[in-house]
């Protein structure tokens, strides 16, 4: 028999705003209510697989409190189809308080677990019933395989990446966009990052030689935070230092044909 987790929301702005960092790569999104702990938290990744996301916010810091009676020992899977039509339908709830209910039931079977089946959304004036997608779309990553596995590498270079550079590397990578990718090299001791037209310092290097070559469309997932930085040949791990994030851009391996070439600095 069906059940629901209730909260009460007052400012769902914080909420919406968590949601949109994944939409930046997938529209898709397997969230997951972890009732114990009192968090939102996903994973998500963009087809290539080479960007992967993952996040977590609490349910104070998305402006939600938990009405129902705790009760729950494991996580609710809830499966949205569309992030940015989740949001526009939240967006109708702002101006005053309102009641959010996650609908759920028991799987049985191999993939058993709970089940979001719905999300519930009700003011004085509005109501709204929203269906939650199959979760046969999604791959499951679990907390474990992120952590150790995808999230995991021993580090070349370890550096902090502030909000204002980022904007830079972003401006200066609009000067020369017909260039595809971004090559973070080593040199004279300094991690660079180049586009085909700049080459831009980031942090010293201890190590005398390392690089990667990402595309730039994958930098450009990595939300506007500050971060603590890993880089290796393989891949680039970002972890901020203003929320609960961690995103992992992996290498491209550059076409022998592509006749694109940075300038000598």
């Amino acid at each position: 028999m069906a059940k629901v987790l209730e909260f009460k929301a007052s400012n769902i702005r914080p909420f919406t705003s968590w949601l949109k960092r994944f939409s930046s790569i997938d529209n898709s999104l397997l969230l997951e209510i972890d009732e114990v702990n009192k968090e939102f938290l996903a994973k998500t990744y963009n087809p290539e697989k080479s960007v992967v996301k993952f996040s977590r916010i609490s349910f104070e810091e998305a402006g939600l409190e938990l009405s129902s009676k705790p009760s729950l020992k494991s996580r609710i899977k809830v499966g949205i189809y569309h992030i940015p039509r989740l949001m526009k339908s939240l967006d109708h709830f702002v101006s005053e308080d309102f009641y959010l209910g996650f609908k759920y039931d028991e799987m049985i079977g191999e993939d058993s677990g709970l089940v979001g089946t719905s999300i519930l959304l009700k003011n004085a004036s509005l109501k709204m019933n929203l269906t939650c997608t199959p979760l046969d779309i999604f791959r499951y990553i679990s907390d474990n395989l992120f952590i150790t596995n995808i999230a995991q590498i021993q580090p070349d270079v370890s550096f902090e990446l502030t909000r204002a550079k980022i904007e830079k590397i972003n401006s200066l990578c609009n000067l020369d966009n017909e260039y595809r990718f971004l090559d973070f090299k080593t040199k004279d001791k300094k991690l660079n990052v180049r586009g085909k037209t700049f080459e831009f310092s980031l942090a010293d290097s201890g190590k005398a030689e390392t690089g990667i070559s990402i595309y730039k469309a994958e930098f450009e997932k990595i939300d506007d935070e500050n971060y603590n930085v890993e880089l290796s040949d393989e891949k680039i791990i970002y972890k901020s230092k203003d929320s609960q994030t961690i995103t992992v851009t992996s290498m491209v391996v550059k076409d022998e044909k592509y006749d694109e070439s940075t300038t000598d600095f």
